[in-house]
């Protein structure tokens, strides 16, 4: 049985649920998610449906703040390629910007899930469970890590395109 949610929360939450595997498919195909990329542009597109439509759905302040920043890095990641005097930073914004998108979208829909299913015996009892906690924490960590990851490999990289 399937959690009872309104229309428009299905509509949240199938807009936004292929933005998951598309944005772990380009960090893993291309350290980062590209939205130069087919794969980055539907990830956009999709992330867009989510965070604009989570804006009517979501109710609590906390979830409301995780909507904004999730609207917000994606704004900036999607937009600081247009913007000339910001061209010269691009890279690092929007690797910063999309990787912050990508756990505004994570830290929710784990939430939910661990508190929602399996219908009438979720596994989480709500989002003071100690094992809530224990995954917005390492989303936490993973995204400090994986960022701290895609600067590091982008100078390995231009480290070895000057030597070359």
């Amino acid at each position: 049985m399937l959690p009872h949610l309104s229309a428009l929360a299905w509509f949240h939450t199938l807009g936004s649920l292929p933005a998951v595997p598309i944005g772990l498919i380009l960090l893993l195909m291309h350290g980062r998610i590209d939205p130069a990329t087919r794969l980055g542009k539907a990830y956009l597109a999709f992330m867009f449906v989510g965070a604009i439509s989570a804006v009517f759905v979501i109710k609590s302040p906390p979830g409301a703040a995780i909507a904004a920043l999730s609207l917000i890095s994606l704004t900036v990641g999607a937009s600081v390629g247009y913007i000339k005097p910001l061209a010269r930073y691009r890279w690092p914004i929007e690797t910063i910007a999309l990787s912050i998108s990508y756990f505004t979208l994570l830290l929710p829909s784990i939430t939910e899930t661990l508190t929602r299913l399996p219908a009438g015996d979720p596994i989480a009892s709500g989002v003071e469970d100690p094992l809530v906690i224990g995954f917005q924490l390492s989303l936490l960590v993973l995204l400090v890590l994986g960022i701290t990851l895609q600067f590091l490999s982008r100078r390995r990289r231009q480290s070895a395109a000057v030597l070359a």
